[in-house]
C-alpha cells in the first residue's frame, strides 16, 4: 500500500473477507498487525475499488463493488455500484 501511495500507478490484491466493506475492515487488521495502529488514511488514499466475489450455483458472481473515494477522519467515504441482475442478462 505504501507504493500504491508513492506515485507507483496501480496495484492489485485479493483478501479474504465476506463484502466489499469488510474487506475495509479485514485490511485495517492486517496493517495493524504490522503498524500496531489501523492505517485508514493509507487505506482510504490507496484504495479505488473492491470488487467482492462469492461462490453460488454456476460459479462465482460478483457480490458488490464499491469506488473508495478516501477516509475523511472518521469513516471511508465510499460509493456502491449496482448490482448486476443476473436473471435479465441470461444468454
Amino acid at each position: 500500500m505504501k507504493a500504491w501511495n508513492t506515485g507507483h500507478p496501480g496495484g492489485v490484491t485479493t483478501i479474504h473477507s465476506n463484502s466489499a466493506i469488510s474487506a475495509l475492515r479485514r485490511l485495517e487488521q492486517l496493517t495493524a498487525e504490522v503498524s500496531h495502529q489501523p492505517m485508514r488514511e493509507v487505506i482510504g488514499e490507496a484504495v479505488d475499488l473492491i470488487v467482492s466475489i462469492e461462490r453460488c450455483g454456476r460459479g462465482r458472481r460478483v457480490r458488490d463493488v464499491i469506488h473508495v473515494e478516501s477516509f475523511n477522519g472518521s469513516r471511508y467515504e465510499t460509493e456502491a455500484y449496482s448490482q448486476i441482475d443476473e436473471d435479465s442478462h441470461a444468454a
